[in-house]
C-alpha cells in the first residue's frame, strides 16, 4: 500500500524562516524558524500515515504491520529479528539552514549502544540537557543539495592548518596551541581548543577574524560565496564570528575542510568524522537516529571526553557525489540518478517521471514530491496525488510502484537498499 504521509517540521533556531514556504508553500505565517522536515519513524518526531482508520503514527504502523511494511530488506544489519521488526533503519530531512549547524560526530553503532545503556544505568533522563545518547543507534548520513549548500568535513593536511596558525595575525600573540606536526597530533590539537581557558580562546578568535578579514578584504559578507571559491573559508571565519561570537567554532573553517554542493551534489559522513552544515537547503538521509556529539558552535552539551573518544582525526577531504544516472523498475523503468554510499540502512535517489513509468519496490521507502505533480500507485487500484513538498510511505510488499509526472517533475526516494 502507499500511505500519505503528515510530516512533522523541526524549528531549530538555525533554520531558515522562508525556504520551506519558497520551495513548497509551507505555511509561516509568524516567520518561525522551520529547520527540518522529520519524514520516517523516529520516536521523536514520526511521521503520521493517513489511513482509512484515520492518521496513525507511521512506527505504530510499522510495529503492527513489521512483515509488510519492512519485508526482509529492513533490519539486514540488524543483530536480531526483533530488530529487523522495531523500526524503519532510516530517517529522511528536508534540511533547510540559515545559519550553522553546530560541529559534530556521530558514534558507530557499538559506541551507541554502549553510551545509550551507560546514561540510561546512571538514570539522566532524555530530556536532560546533559544526555548525550538519546537512542542506542548510529547515525552514518548523506547530504544532498537542493540549493547550494555549505559545510565542513574532515581535518584539513596537517601543514595546510599549521601554514594558517603560523601567520603574523597568530604570531602577534601567544598562540596558545602545540600546533600538530603529523597525523597523530590532529586529536591533542582539537582537544587544546576545545578546553582553552576563555582569555586565550578570544585572544585566538580575534586572530582569526584578524587573518580571515584581511583574505577576504573587499569582498562582499552579505552574500555568500560561489561554490568552490578557494577562499571561502575565510568567509566562513567572519561570518560564523559574526553568529556564534566567543565561540571556538570561529576557529573550524582554518582546521576542517570547507565544502560546497551545488543543487544535485550529495556527499555523506560516515561515524566519528566531525562536520558541520554551513548553510544551504538539501535533502539528508541517516540512519534512525538523533545521537550527536558536539564540538562548537552551539550553546547545546558539549561532552569533550565523549566527542574524542568518538571522533576520526585525520585528514581527509569529502567526497563529493554527482549522482549515478541510471533505470529502475524493469520494463518501462522511471529514469533514477542515485548515491552510493557504503551505509547499509538507506539508498537516495532522485527520480524523473516524464509520463507513466516504474520504479521498484520489494523494500520500505518514502517518496517525496519536489518539483511538479506525481501521481504514485502500488498495489491498490487509486492513485495519490502530490504536490511539491508532500511524502508517501510505500510498504514493502509492494514489488511495484507506478508513477507519473511531467517533463520536470522531480521525486526523491529514501529506501532501504534491496
Amino acid at each position: 500500500m502507499v500511505y500519505r504521509l503528515r510530516n512533522t517540521v523541526q524549528h531549530y533556531d538555525w533554520g531558515s524562516s522562508a525556504a520551506l514556504t519558497d520551495l513548497y508553500g509551507y505555511e509561516n505565517p509568524h516567520r518561525e524558524p522551520m529547520a527540518e522536515v522529520w519524514l520516517g519513524a523516529h520516536p521523536k518526531a514520526p511521521s503520521r500515515i493517513l489511513a482509512e482508520s484515520g492518521e496513525v503514527p507511521l512506527d505504530e504502523y510499522i510495529s503492527g504491520n513489521p512483515e509488510r511494511a519492512l519485508g526482509m530488506a529492513a533490519g539486514a544489519d540488524s543483530d536480531s529479528a526483533a530488530d529487523a521488526a522495531a523500526s524503519l533503519p532510516f530517517l529522511f530531512k528536508i534540511l533547510c539552514a540559515a545559519k550553522p549547524l553546530s560541529i559534530q560526530a556521530h558514534p558507530t553503532r557499538e559506541q551507541a549502544r554502549a553510551g545509550y545503556a551507560a546514561e540510561q544505568d546512571a538514570r539522566i533522563d532524555p530530556s536532560d540537557p546533559r544526555r548525550t545518547y538519546r537512542d542506542a543507534n548510529h547515525k552514518p548520513e548523506l547530504i544532498c543539495a537542493i540549493e547550494p549548500f555549505w559545510g565542513l568535513r574532515g581535518f584539513r593536511p596537517v601543514d595546510d592548518i599549521r601554514d594558517e596558525f603560523t601567520t603574523v595575525e597568530f604570531n602577534k600573540a601567544d598562540p596558545h596551541l602545540t600546533l600538530p606536526e603529523a597525523q597523530g597530533d590532529l586529536a591533542s590539537f582539537f582537544r587544546q581548543q576545545l578546553e582553552l581557558p576563555e582569555a586565550s580562546r578570544r585572544e585566538l578568535i580575534a586572530s582569526a577574524v584578524s587573518l580571515a578579514g584581511g583574505r577576504w578584504h573587499g569582498r562582499p559578507l552579505d552574500r555568500l560565496p560561489e561554490p568552490g571559491d578557494p577562499l571561502a573559508r575565510y568567509f566562513w571565519v567572519l561570518r560564523i564570528a559574526d553568529q556564534y561570537p566567543g565561540d571556538v567554532g570561529v576557529l573550524a573553517p582554518l582546521v576542517l575542510n570547507v565544502f560546497s554542493l551545488r543543487p544535485g551534489e550529495a556527499t555523506f559522513q560516515p561515524a566519528g568524522v566531525l562536520h558541520a552544515y554551513l548553510s544551504g537547503v538539501g535533502a539528508e538521509l541517516m540512519a534512525n537516529s538523533d545521537n550527536v556529539l558536539r564540538g562548537g558552535m552551539t550553546v547545546k552539551h558539549i561532552d569533550v571526553a565523549e566527542l574524542m573518544r568518538v571522533g576520526r582525526f585525520r585528514s581527509e577531504p569529502p567526497e563529493i557525489l554527482t549522482g549515478v544516472d541510471g533505470q529502475d523498475g524493469g520494463e518501462g523503468a522511471c529514469r533514477v540518478v542515485s548515491y552510493p554510499t557504503p551505509f547499509s540502512e538507506f539508498e537516495f535517489s532522485r527520480i524523473f517521471p516524464d509520463g507513466p513509468c516504474r520504479a521498484s519496490g520489494g523494500s520500505p521507502q518514502i517518496l517525496f514530491c519536489h518539483r511538479g505533480e506525481v501521481h504514485v500507485r502500488a498495489a491498490a487500484p487509486d492513485r495519490l496525488m502530490l504536490q511539491p513538498g508532500e511524502a508517501v510511505f510505500v510498504d514493502a510488499a509492494d514489488e511495484v510502484i507506478e508513477i507519473t509526472g511531467d517533463d520536470g517533475t522531480e521525486v526523491f526516494r529514501a529506501r532501504v537498499p534491496v
